[in-house]
């Protein structure tokens, strides 16, 4: 397998790559370019495995794909706090560029997990050169995202000092303030903060015209469906919703997940359904 690291720009920033050339010899024919988006902080470290194992098998299926390190994340250049919704487009928007490059496409699918799904979707909304997306459990409401970003903070200080030494309006007033907020070791900034906040996912009709793939994961069997989720899949033209039985690999949990055996079928076959 072809697996090639490499460094691109955006705007200021260093960002590394990884790109899966398609397998040579493969059964399947050359298919589009797949770039991945990663979510956000420890959400991304435990996720890795996933995404090489997923990289591995779409380029196995004749896809190109583009693994990258967002701003402020893995080898990429600047501290964490650069890292905002803002700057995570566009550091997708130089993704799609250098995959489109690379494989001589056209256009090309996003898939992330997440805040990177939701940012995936953000992405999709303003460009042409984005044939279909897909959403793996992503962010819908950015205020409820943000508070379980805090509770971390919070659960982290009473594991140190016993105590809640800055609860939550004095961490929203540091961030305003203009100094970071630590969660799981990653300093997020304000304008971390402000361009989270006001994302509602799906509350609106989606302007992106193409196929777009929503999955709901959860690990308990027959678990109802999230209406939120099915709600943003309702607003895409044409989107789908499904639901996945696999575990949160993007937590710290007991099993090591090196990849998502039933996820990755799933995507696979909604994928190759066009």
């Amino acid at each position: 397998m072809d697996e090639r690291p490499l460094f691109f720009p955006s705007g200021s920033h260093r960002l590394f790559a990884m790109y899966h050339a398609p397998v040579a010899g493969a059964a399947a024919p050359a298919r589009r370019p797949v770039v991945f988006c990663h979510p956000f902080g420890e959400e991304k470290l435990w996720a890795h495995r996933v995404y090489v194992s997923a990289a591995r098998t779409l380029a196995g299926r004749g896809h190109p794909v583009l693994r990258f390190d967002a701003r402020g994340h893995g080898d990429s250049s600047g501290p964490v706090r650069d890292y905002t919704v803002d700057g995570a487009i566009a550091d997708g928007i130089a993704a799609i560029g250098l995959a489109r490059e690379l494989a001589g496409a056209d256009q090309v699918i996003l898939i992330g997990l997440r805040l990177g799904g939701t940012i995936a979707g953000l992405i999709a909304e303003q460009r042409t050169d984005v044939q279909a997306i897909v959403q793996w459990a992503p962010i819908v409401d950015g205020a409820r995202y943000m508070q379980e970003l805090l509770r971390v903070n919070l659960a982290t200080q009473m594991a140190i000092y016993k105590e809640i030494r800055a609860d939550r309006a004095a961490l929203v007033a540091a961030l305003q303030a203009g100094e970071t907020v630590n969660v799981d070791g990653y300093a997020i900034g304000l304008g971390f903060y402000d361009g989270l906040m006001p994302i509602k996912h799906g509350k609106q009709p989606a302007r992106f015209a193409g196929r777009s793939l929503v999955v709901q994961i959860d690990p308990r069997p027959g678990m109802p469906a999230l209406a939120e989720l099915q709600h943003l899949a309702a607003s895409y033209q044409h989107g789908t919703y499904a639901v996945v039985e696999e575990d949160p690999f993007w937590k710290e949990i007991p099993r090591f997940y090196d990849d998502a055996t039933k996820l990755m079928p799933a995507t696979v076959s909604w994928l190759e359904a066009a």
